[in-house]
């Protein structure tokens, strides 16, 4: 959690006070993800780059509510397999919050 906080401060920009809602939401994105890297990735893939990786193939189609990018994929093989693990609680809590945004 401490290197979430520190990504998300370090990356606002100066003077910029985000939203508290989309602050959330990226907090809950970055667990998911690094949680993710941390416990189901190999080791030579636990770095930056993975993460990185991760959040590029995060596409959505607004056009499209049923399509689902490589880390939906990802996440729902993790999710079939171990379904109260801490990366996929979290992925599920952010797409929760994404829908009640999208749907407005």
């Amino acid at each position: 959690m401490k290197l979430v906080t520190t990504l998300i401060a370090n990356t606002k920009g100066e003077g910029k006070a985000g939203d508290d809602f989309w602050v959330k939401a990226e907090t809950l994105l970055y667990c998911a993800l690094i949680g993710y890297i941390h416990y189901e990735a190999p080791v030579e893939e636990q770095n930056f780059s993975t993460l990185i990786e991760f959040i590029n193939a995060m596409e959505v189609r607004e056009d499209d509510e049923e399509f689902k990018n490589p880390v939906d994929l990802m996440f729902d093989a993790l999710e079939s397999e171990k379904p109260n693990h801490f990366a996929v609680r979290q992925y599920k809590k952010y797409k929760l919050a994404a829908g009640d945004i999208c749907s407005k």
